[in-house]
Parts: structure tokens; sequence; C-alpha cells
């Protein structure tokens, strides 16, 4: 017999009037990576209760081999999927987003491609992309079977189990200096290896 015991610990950030949610944290082995995930918008999930899309991401972390994963998202403002509660960039959680991604190991950016037509969104999307320029090389996708289908949200049925393909901050917004640089480099192939479930 065979006993294992393993400590989840939860911490969520949230704005003074609880209407944003900045990060939410889930952490249960100090001694592997951190991987951070920028998703569309802050949904229900707490310190206790989960939401399918934490259950996602959480499971898919730890079969990956991280330690830790820190959910952000473009929008801070819970349960939003409309983007009518949003105004525009967000500073504060712009800052969150940049202070966690510089000390993840991975950054996985998964905000979905249904709002990729909404002005705002494009918006928020291009200023938060921008700010990551200088973790660029951090930077990866969940990718379907096939290694397309870039910035897919983890709720998307393509990509439940996670296979990470790493992009360029590029593929999304206009940079043509980092795409030069790439493409002096080499782009970089698939990493991570789908896991079975």
């Amino acid at each position: 017999m065979k006993t294992i015991v393993t400590e989840l610990r939860t911490e969520a950030v949230y704005s003074k009037d609880g209407e944003r949610r900045f990060l939410l944290r889930k952490s249960w082995d100090s001694n592997l990576p951190k991987i951070a995930v920028i998703l569309l918008c802050a949904g229900s999930a707490g310190t206790v209760e989960l939401d399918m899309t934490t259950q996602l991401v959480l499971n898919n972390a730890s079969r990956l081999g991280f330690g830790s994963v820190v959910i952000l998202n473009l929008f801070a403002t819970t349960n939003d999927h409309t983007l009518k509660k949003s105004t525009g960039v967000d500073r504060e959680n712009l800052e969150v987003i940049i202070q966690e991604c510089a000390e993840a190991e991975k950054i996985v950016f998964a905000p979905g491609t249904g709002k990729t037509k909404n002005k705002l969104f494009a918006e928020v999307q291009e200023q938060t992309l921008r700010a990551l320029l200088p973790y660029g090389d951090k930077l990866y996708c969940l990718v379907d079977e096939k290694g397309g289908s870039r910035g897919l949200h983890p709720l998307s049925p393509r990509v439940r189990c996670w296979t990470l393909a790493q992009c360029l901050i590029s593929d999304f917004i206009d940079i043509p200096n980092e795409e030069t640089m790439a493409k002096k480099k080499g782009k970089s192939k698939p990493s991570n290896k789908q896991t079975e479930e």
C-alpha cells in the first residue's frame, strides 16, 4: 500500500471591490517550474471552487511537469465574457501580468479566437503583448494535433489535452522587428508531447 499526499495551495488576488480578479495561482510542488497562462477574462473560480477552465489548466500544467500555474487574463473583470464591463487597458491588471510572466518559465497565450474582431479585445491584446516583448522567447500557444489553430482557449475541444508550440508575438500583432529576428534565428518547433488521457 502506498499513500501519496499532495498539498494544493491556492492564491487569488482581487481588486478591493471584488469586481476584478488579477490572478489565480495554484501551487503543488515548489521544486518544479512555474507556468503562466493568459486567458480572456476572469471566471468564477476562486480559492476553493474550480470552474471547467481552471480544472483543465491545472490538469494540463501538472501533466506537462510544472509545479505551479498562475492564471492571468487580458480582462480582469469577472465573468465578463461579452466584455461589456471592460473599458480598455487595465493598468493594474497589466502590471500583474508583466510581473507574473517575468517569473514564469513558460507563458501560454490562450485567450481564444472568438473576440479577434472586437476592437476592445484587439486594443488590450496589443497592449499586453507589446508589454511582454521582453519575455517573447517564453511565449507558447495551445495547438491542435496538426500544430495549427494558435491562440485557442483551453475550453476548445481541439486542445483539451495540451500540446504547446512556441509562438511569436508577431503571430498576433504587427511587430516587424521581432519577426525579422525570429526568421534569422529559425522559428521554434512545437514542444512538449501531447499527453494521453
